[in-house]
């Protein structure tokens, strides 16, 4: 079966991978356009040059699929000037990559009759040829017309990646989680980093050390599971740690220690859930975690 032409109009990081793992998977490249043409000769030099330019409407007249790899913010200017170019034919598809926009940002094509489809690849992709590998075998979150995720599934398909279909009310609270699961990680390892610093540990040592760690409770997930792969004193119903802690916590950043009690609260759920304490120990690191007004003294 002869697989659909593909154009590329945005060379950066994100469009350069997927194009890059389309064309490994036997996708034809049409062209790729970008407002740099030092960028887009770029990317069509990782797969088999075909043309580069500055203008989308070449690339576009001979696809069938087209990826709109642009800023979030230029992608519906972006595919209203290829509307207004009268390039698009009633059975192309066009796609963004946007984790946080719907496929409605493409209303222009879709006026022209042209499918349209949000296809957001969940991976951080910073560089073209290691983000195509990191592709292979990755999901992906789908929203649009059932024609549109028909097609969407088989490029997915062809990278060997799995699929989420969502509809587009649910788009932004998806991109949340998404930013809980990738960016806050970041976040809290940096607090991690800064509470290790308090104590004469250099930050990037701090950082090498603990590496390793996340490490193992990343392999933990893909092993065990939710909520089984969690561990740590609250896992264990050790309360008296879990004391020392908020002890030691007291000369750091107030926002440091809420944090650290906030988090420590959703772990107890996720501890009973797993079974690691009984309902007595859950109340009494709640009572722990939870801050207490400072000592009062009434004078009559």
């Amino acid at each position: 079966m002869t697989k659909e032409r593909i154009a590329l109009v945005g060379a950066g990081a994100a469009g350069g991978a997927l194009v890059l793992a389309l064309h490994r998977a036997g996708y034809p490249i049409a062209g790729v356009a970008s407002r740099s043409l030092e960028s887009a000769r770029r990317c069509a030099a990782l797969i088999d040059n075909p043309p580069a330019t500055c203008d989308p409407a070449p690339a576009v007249v001979s696809a069938d699929i087209i990826i709109l790899a642009t800023p979030d913010g230029q992608i519906e200017p972006a595919c209203r000037a290829i509307a207004e170019q009268g390039v698009i034919r009633p059975s192309q598809l066009f796609l963004h990559l946007s984790g946080a926009l719907t496929s409605d940002v493409l209303a222009p094509a879709r006026r022209k009759g042209a499918e349209v489809l949000s296809l957001h690849p969940i991976q951080a992709l910073a560089d073209p040829v290691k983000g195509a590998e990191l592709l292979r075998g990755t999901w992906f979150c789908l929203e649009g017309s059932a024609a549109a995720i028909g097609r969407g599934e088989a490029l997915v398909k062809a990278m060997q990646g799995e699929t989420l279909i969502i509809p587009a009310e649910h788009k932004a609270l998806y991109h949340a989680a998404l930013s809980v699961a990738a960016n806050y990680l970041v976040t809290i390892e940096s607090i991690a980093v800064s509470l290790l610093e308090r104590i004469g540990i250099e930050r990037q040592d701090g950082l090498q050390a603990i590496l390793p760690l996340i490490a193992g409770s990343v392999q933990n997930l893909a092993h065990s599971g939710l909520p089984n792969a969690l561990t740590g004193p609250i896992s264990r119903g050790d309360s008296s740690t879990v004391a020392r802690h908020i002890d030691s916590l007291r000369e750091v950043p107030p926002v440091h220690q809420a944090i650290y009690r906030m988090l420590g609260k959703e772990t107890v759920e996720l501890a009973l859930e797993k079974g690691g304490l009984d309902a007595e120990q859950a109340e009494e690191i709640r009572r722990l975690l939870t801050p207490q007004p400072p000592d009062t003294c009434l004078i009559s």
